[in-house]
């Protein structure tokens, strides 16, 4: 009777994800007898699967997250005595090296020198003792993955593609176009249970089942992942709606996954270019949180965060504790920068960061009872950084802006109140031709005292704050181009068109036109 076939079992535990699949690529294992069954980004993470997979052999790298080689190994070595360790090192890494033999460490490699005759060898000599006969050799697959992620790793020269490289490629992607999409899955990892080899198997399984039509390849660069589709001219719609199909079916299992989608490009080598345009774009996905993917010409201001909004209204209704005006303020700015895409996903945060940081300053300078708010602002900050969307960051906001409405003395509030009819009044009739002495009539005040007290708690004549609050609601309306500019005017309740673009200009240094060209260059 033939004797029954038995590969040597091998897991391998490293941070790097490109380091995991040269290992995983580095020969066709299986000619050797031999079988990947499992990967980890890190001890923990190996840990959990151990049970399930009983490697015969673990490959670990030393400097881990969560829990590092040293640690690791330590606790393997007092619940799976059996099972072989590999410890893969750099040279600066020797001393944790010297640390880790304490614990039964069977070998070591070093990692730039890693090859497969030795790693083969060492494999075959740990687990001398187990049944071993060679499977008959398997056809060579195409390593393109690893091939293009060492390509676009920012760590080696990438400005021209390897002759050998380029044939490989060109081999494997025989149509004449080609998409990416790329997606961040940092948001993901943080917010979520799931770890790095577990979101890699899913996005590789649902790639398969989508793409099974075109040559394509997933490549895993750090907390990044890279997606490239190959087509003929006449499969171009069906390439992108399979790129839909792929990005719903990963934002449904995943969550916190939003892909960017290129336009079409047909050479290959324009792969790295192509990515290193689109890097910058990926912060832009905060604006569409609802969408598994966004073609990147929906992107505005592909590489502009130099814009700067105006945070004084927001904060000068804090000083006058008009908190209802505040947070119409709050939603104003974010309105704004929402639809000019103005900031990145890092910059918008930031930017929410310091609207907490400076309302509780301003706050706290007012004797107001802010000062366990303030305590738990790390807790409010590390919400605001794992926000996915932009109407999360505005919920986590005004979630704050009430509580801080909350423990603002009641006394003080009422002191505001004549302010907080003002601000609402002119709200809510910012479009008509507001006559002071209508509003003081609604408002129920003396017309002077109506100006003289506006001016004197807000520092602001009244008339420069309506003409504020109307370019505000201007610069929201010129993002829609079916309105004119005249209608724009009309709309925001400027009488005359030259007004208009005289007050506006004031207010913001363009004209009208001159703003809607600008966010629309």
């Amino acid at each position: 009777m033939e004797q029954r076939s038995k590969n040597f079992r091998v897991m391998i535990v490293d941070d790097e994800a490109i380091l995991r699949t040269g290992l995983l690529h580095l020969c066709p294992w299986s000619e050797h007898g031999i079988e990947i069954v499992a990967q980890a980004s890190n001890g923990q993470e190996a840990f959990q699967q151990i049970e399930t997979v009983r490697p015969h052999v673990v490959i670990t790298d030393i400097v881990m997250p969560l829990m590092d080689g040293v640690e690791f190994t330590k606790a393997m070595k007092l619940r799976y005595p059996e099972i072989k360790i590999i410890v893969l090192s750099s040279y600066s890494e020797f001393s944790y090296v010297r640390e880790v033999f304490k614990y039964g460490v069977t070998d070591y490699l070093l990692k730039p020198k890693v090859s497969a005759p030795e790693l083969i060898s060492l494999i075959k000599s740990l687990c001398s003792d187990l049944e071993w006969k060679t499977k008959a050799p398997a056809s060579e697959t195409l390593d393109i993955s690893l091939a293009l992620g060492q390509w676009l790793d920012h760590d080696t020269p990438r400005e021209e593609m390897h002759e050998e490289l380029l044939r490989r490629l060109t081999r494997h992607f025989p149509s004449r176009f080609y998409r990416m999409a790329l997606a961040d899955l940092s948001l993901l990892l943080n917010r979520t249970k799931w770890t790095q080899s577990q979101v890699e198997q899913v996005i590789l399984q649902y790639a398969a089942e989508e793409f099974s039509g075109f040559p394509y390849t997933v490549v895993f660069l750090k907390n990044e992942v890279l997606l490239l589709i190959n087509f003929n001219l006449q499969e171009a719609g069906d390439a992108v709606d399979s790129l839909a199909a792929f990005a719903r079916q990963i934002q449904a299992s995943l969550n916190f996954v939003t892909f960017l989608q290129s336009e079409a490009f047909e050479d290959i080598r324009q792969t790295a270019r192509e990515r290193d345009r689109l890097l910058p774009c990926l912060g832009k996905l905060i604006y569409f949180p609802d969408s598994a993917i966004i073609p990147e010409t929906r992107i505005v201001n592909h590489n502009d965060d130099s814009a700067s909004f105006d945070q004084t209204p927001f904060l000068t209704a804090l000083r006058m504790l008009a908190m209802d005006e505040s947070i119409r303020q709050l939603k104003a700015l974010l309105s704004g920068i929402s639809s000019a895409q103005s900031y990145n996903e890092y910059s918008l945060k930031l930017l929410c960061q310091n609207l907490v940081y400076n309302a509780l300053t301003t706050l706290e300078q007012m004797k107001q009872p802010v000062m366990e708010l303030g305590a738990s602002k790390l807790k409010l900050f590390k919400r605001i950084d794992l926000a996915f969307g932009i109407r999360e960051l505005e919920e986590v906001l005004l979630h704050f802006l009430q509580a801080l409405k909350g423990a603002v003395r009641s006394t003080d509030l009422s002191q505001t109140a004549i302010l907080q009819k003002i601000y609402d009044y002119v709200n809510e009739n910012f479009e008509k031709d507001i006559s002071l002495a209508e509003m003081a009539n609604a408002l129920h005040l003396n017309y002077s005292y109506l100006s003289s007290y506006f001016k004197q708690r807000t520092g602001e004549n009244l008339t420069s704050y309506i003409n504020r609050v109307r370019t505000g609601k201007a610069k929201e309306l010129l993002f829609n181009h079916e309105l004119s500019i005249s209608e724009v005017s009309r709309l925001t309740g400027f009488s005359e068109h030259n007004y208009f673009s005289k007050v506006f200009k004031k207010m913001t240094g363009m004209t009208p036109a001159e703003y809607r060209n600008h966010i629309f260059q």
